[in-house]
């Protein structure tokens, strides 16, 4: 069985809903959902930031699943990378402390393999389309929202994408001896200076703020994001529906 770890909700409501997931466990937030039609997988949620360790650790623990594939939205840090693009990691920085500190020394390396036969998958559904990708990704505290530290990460760093998951996941798998891959959504290119945790805050917070964000953001950045949260959602159900006949090698 294959466990499918999501950051973001989101990222997973329409597969979820497609394929007639059902609430199998709840517990310390996370929430576990099985399928009688795709029986070969099991789909935890509520893995945000450094609660991707635990959730990770949690489907490791599970007798019965032998792979862990994380997904998740991301932010471009170089301008080649587009919104709605999926990227599949296939190397992992992680930085750390106050953003206005960052700096190279700042930066860990990450160990994360590359699954050739999730690989193989993504070239198949692609069909040289470039709608997924393999690149780096560092994880850091917080997104950068600032358009310069975004170029800054992309140029110093060598890196792709930025997010807030990618290397929590990849330690509790390294620590449990689980194979593993990261697949990261592409929701905010480099250029921009809209925040999305303003658009992913809970309901109360987001009806404050919901006009100011409009405001302040440019209105272009907020339907990019949209539209990019959209866009990978359904190239997700793309890649996820495959992953259930995926082999995985023992």
């Amino acid at each position: 069985m294959k466990g499918i770890l999501a950051s973001d909700t989101k990222m997973v409501r329409r597969f979820l809903k497609k394929h007639n997931f059902s609430v199998s466990t709840s517990r310390d937030r996370y929430i576990s959902y099985k399928s009688t039609e795709l029986d070969e997988l099991i789909v935890l949620t509520g893995a945000a930031g450094e609660r991707a360790y635990g959730g990770a650790r949690m489907l490791g623990n599970m007798s019965e699943v032998t792979f862990v594939l994380s997904v998740g939205h991301a932010a471009a840090s170089v301008e080649t990378v587009r919104v709605g693009t999926v990227l599949l990691c296939e190397r992992l920085m992680k930085v750390e402390g106050e953003m206005a500190l960052w700096s190279s020394d700042s930066v860990a390396e990450v160990e994360v393999a590359t699954f050739e036969y999730l690989k193989i998958l993504i070239n198949h559904i692609d069909d040289n389309e470039s709608k997924f990708v393999t690149g780096s990704i560092v994880t850091a505290p917080h997104i950068a929202t600032n358009a310069n530290m975004r170029r800054w990460l992309g140029r110093n760093l060598g890196v792709d994408a930025i997010d807030q998951d990618a290397a929590y996941v990849a330690s509790a798998c390294s620590e449990m001896s689980i194979p593993f891959a990261i697949i990261r959504g592409i929701t905010s290119h480099e250029s921009s200076n809209f925040s999305p945790s303003r658009y992913r805050a809970g309901p109360r917070i987001r009806n404050v703020k919901s006009k100011r964000s409009i405001i302040l953001d440019s209105m272009f950045d907020y339907a990019r994001y949209r539209l990019g949260m959209r866009t990978v959602s359904n190239r997700m159900d793309q890649l996820l529906t495959r992953i259930n006949a995926l082999v995985v090698p023992e």
